[in-house]
C-alpha cells in the first residue's frame, strides 16, 4: 500500500477549455480520456492533416464546424493554432497514491519524473512530450508556483500530455519523502553535482528537475538521496531544463 500524500483531484474547476494545433486535438481524441464537445476548424482549410483530423473526428461522432481564422484566433488566445481549436473537458489527473501503487505493479522498473518549480508551460509541454517518449510512467508537479498543463503546454507537448500520467500535488518535498518511503530511488539533476548521471537497473527512479534558472529547491533537495549531474564537455556548461530532462529520460529508460 502506497503512503499517501496530498494530491489535487481529478477534476480542474473550470467546465471546459479551448486546446489547438492538429496534434493536440488529434491525440486528445486517441487518448478518450476528454470528453470532446466540438472541434472548429478554419473556413475553406484544405491541407491534409486538417482533412485527416475532420475524418477521424466524424468517425468518432465529435461535432466539426467551420469559422473565420479570426474566430479561431480568439478561442485559441495563442499563437500556432493552425487553425483547429476544440472544445474539451478539463486535463484528468492522476491522484499521487493510486500512481504510486500502479507503479510499483510494474514488471519493469517505473521511472517517475518530479518537477520542482517550472515555470514555462512550454517547457512543462516539452518535457511531459520527452516523457511520453521515453515510456516514463508518470510526471508529478505542482499544483501552485509553477507552469500548469494548459492549453499551451498541451500544444507544447504535440499532445503527448494526453496520454501521459499527470500529477498534481501540494509540497514537493512532502512527495519525494513519501516516494523514498514507497521504495523509489529519488535523484536530483543537479548542474554543481559532482556524479555524473548513473541510474540503478534495480530500483524504481524518481528523476528531480529544477526550475528554470533557480534549480531544485534546498529543501527538496535535501529529501533526495543523490544528486547527479549531466557531463557537459562543450563551451556552453549548460542545458536548458527541458533539454536537460530528454537526456535524463533516456539515460533512465535505457538501463
Amino acid at each position: 500500500m502506497a503512503k499517501k500524500q496530498k494530491s489535487q483531484k481529478r477534476r480542474h474547476p473550470v467546465d471546459h477549455e479551448h486546446i489547438f494545433g492538429v496534434n493536440s486535438v488529434t491525440e486528445a481524441i486517441k487518448a478518450g480520456r476528454r470528453k470532446i464537445f466540438k472541434i472548429t476548424v478554419k473556413e475553406g482549410a484544405t491541407g491534409k492533416p486538417v482533412r485527416v483530423l475532420i475524418d477521424f473526428a466524424k468517425q468518432k461522432k465529435i461535432m466539426v464546424e467551420t469559422a473565420t481564422i479570426d474566430n479561431i484566433a480568439r478561442l485559441a488566445n495563442a499563437e500556432g493554432h493552425q487553425g483547429v481549436v476544440a472544445s474539451v473537458s478539463p486535463p484528468v489527473y492522476s491522484r499521487f497514491e493510486n500512481l504510486v501503487e500502479s507503479a510499483l505493479k510494474k514488471p519493469n522498473r517505473p521511472v517517475i519524473a518530479l518537477l520542482d518549480g517550472v515555470m514555462d508551460p512550454r517547457n512543462l509541454g516539452a518535457i511531459i512530450r520527452s516523457a511520453e517518449a521515453f515510456n516514463l510512467f508518470g510526471v508529478i508537479f505542482p499544483l501552485s508556483r509553477a507552469a500548469s498543463y494548459t492549453p499551451v503546454a498541451v500544444k507544447a507537448s504535440a499532445g503527448a500530455g494526453e496520454h501521459m500520467r499527470l500529477c498534481r500535488v501540494t509540497n514537493m518535498a512532502e512527495t519525494v519523502k513519501a516516494l523514498a518511503e514507497n521504495g523509489f530511488e529519488v535523484i536530483a539533476l543537479e548542474g554543481g553535482a559532482k556524479q555524473p548521471l548513473e541510474i540503478s537497473k534495480d530500483t524504481p527512479t524518481a528523476l528531480v528537475l529544477g526550475g528554470e534558472g533557480t534549480g531544485v529547491r534546498p529543501l527538496v533537495m535535501k529529501r533526495c538521496q543523490k544528486t547527479v549531474k549531466i557531463p557537459i564537455p562543450g563551451k556552453v556548461g549548460s542545458l536548458n531544463v527541458a533539454q536537460a530532462a530528454a537526456i535524463a529520460f533516456y539515460v533512465a529508460t535505457s538501463r
